[in-house]
């Protein structure tokens, strides 16, 4: 599903976090990455994650934050995304940006199974203090 992302589908952007401090530039270790896509008038948040050793250092918050400002900047007014019912970190990452639950579909993840909460934010907005410094966009 990546490979397909990265190749073939226009609407599709990356985001990487890499780690800082890397002695040896070209073996920066990354550290999370967001995959979004923008469709017209909509950024859809698809596949967001940050290694565990590195969670609840706004890594994740920045990616999120440039992800919605490249959005707005392409004229998109609004921002979507489907998460794991369990996954309340994530729930509340998004909350902080405004995100509200608009739905909920049963049994939408497999293994384990479990419901999909979708989210919505509209219109986007995002605050000048979230800091995006720690990103480098690739695609689309």
């Amino acid at each position: 599903m990546l490979e397909a992302e990265l190749g073939g589908n226009p609407f599709a952007h990356f985001l990487v976090a890499r780690q800082e401090g890397t002695p040896d530039a070209s073996a920066e270790t990354v550290i999370g990455y967001l995959c979004y896509w923008i469709v017209f008038e909509e950024v859809r948040l698809m596949n967001l994650a940050v290694i565990e050793s590195m969670r609840h250092r706004g890594i994740a918050k920045s990616l999120v934050a440039t992800a919605l400002r490249t959005g707005m900047s392409q004229s998109a007014h609004r921002a979507v995304l489907e998460v794991r019912a369990s996954n309340e970190a994530a729930q509340r990452l998004y909350k902080g940006f405004g995100f509200s639950q608009t739905a909920v579909r049963p049994k939408y993840y497999a293994t384990p199974v479990e419901d999909a909460i979708l989210m919505e934010l509209d219109p986007i907005v995002v605050e000048d203090s979230t800091s995006a410094s720690c990103c480098d966009e690739g695609g689309g």
